[in-house]
């Protein structure tokens, strides 16, 4: 029993280590999506560090598939779904409204105009702000969970397996198909589809039934080339991020190896007091860089290569901050 609990503690150090990856993509994205910074020091360290973050999310999908794919667990479906929705609900819905609420105040403040006629279309599109897609597509895993659970127990290993290789393949497939016709991404209740194979690879992964061979090795050497084929395909005329994509052919390698380093490592620092926290550090962490950027502390400048992960650490320390604060109030603690 402590051997196992000492493994889902290693959950503790993923998540943490993923939320603050979040931090660091979407700082370095600051960067990154400026084409006057293109191919300067700066813009190459953030692209840098941008390809070696873009792990996060998959992980946080194969944390919950590590968790709610547990045989060993019971799962009621009618107490999962009621527990569900209400952790998803309220900071779905306070913080769609807030962030939109955000945005205009930044076109106020950037261009002095007001304008809330754009609210409905973000909402529809599942994105009312950048990383908000994130709980509009976990609403879909959600819905599914208990399904892949019963399914899951009923197969072994290989099948299992196949699951993972072949959504993983058709999602690369798919996320190829939509760079070569620039064709969008489809409605958000069917965005959780191809994370259904990081939340198998997840339980797999966590149980040793999949093994990535030298995953230290798979994992560097897919940053370096999600790094690089972003270098090649954008320009100083704007930026192509098929390589970030979290279903392009780099990033699913590089999210199983990293998930499976965590997983495997005894002297991750678990910090479990700030593991309940990274919800509400990813939730939050746009404010802090929307300040900063206008605070003129993300520019492609020269030493800019310093600046992302300061700025990173910053942003990250202050948002578990405002998170824990929130948790310890009884109104707000169902908002993070």
């Amino acid at each position: 029993m402590p051997q196992d609990t000492d493994r889902y503690d290693r959950l503790d150090a993923a998540r943490w280590l993923a939320a603050l990856a979040v931090v660091l993509l979407h700082s370095a994205a600051l960067i990154v999506s400026e084409p006057a910074a293109y191919g300067q020091g700066a813009w190459l360290a953030a692209n840098l560090y941008d390809s070696a973050a873009r792990w996060c999310v998959p992980v946080f999908v194969m944390v919950s598939g590590a968790l709610l794919l547990d045989p060993a667990r019971p799962l009621d479906p009618r107490r999962f779904y009621a527990r569900r929705v209400a952790r998803i609900c309220a900071p779905l819905v306070f913080w769609s409204l807030f962030y939109l609420g955000w945005r205009t105040a930044l076109d106020w403040w950037d261009d002095g105009v007001i304008d809330i006629s754009f609210w409905p279309r973000k909402v529809a599109q599942g994105e009312p702000y950048y990383h908000l897609w994130y709980l509009y597509m976990i609403v879909g895993l959600y819905l599914f969970a208990p399904l892949v659970r019963a399914l899951y127990a009923r197969s072994a290993p290989p099948a299992r397996a196949l699951w993972v290789v072949g959504i993983l393949g058709l999602a690369i497939l798919d996320a190829l198909y939509r760079q070569a016709l620039h064709a969008p991404a489809g409605f958000f209740l069917t965005w959780f589809l191809p994370y259904l194979g990081y939340f198998v690879a997840g339980r797999l992964i966590f149980d040793g039934e999949m093994r990535i061979p030298r995953p230290g090795l798979v994992l560097a050497l897919s940053v370096a080339a999600t790094a690089l084929g972003v270098h090649l395909l954008s320009s100083a005329r704007g930026l192509n991020t098929y390589f970030y994509d979290y279903f392009s052919v780099t990033v699913p390698f590089m999210s199983l190896a990293a998930f499976q380093c965590i997983v495997s490592s005894p002297r991750l620092p678990r910090l479990p007091a700030l593991a309940p926290l990274t919800f509400g550090v990813y939730l939050i962490h746009p404010l802090f860089l929307d300040v900063a950027k206008r605070a003129g502390a993300m520019q492609g400048k020269p030493g800019g290569a310093w600046t992302v992960p300061l700025v990173a650490a910053a942003v990250f320390a202050l948002s578990a901050l405002i998170s824990w604060l929130l948790r310890r109030h009884p109104a707000t603690r169902r908002l993070v």
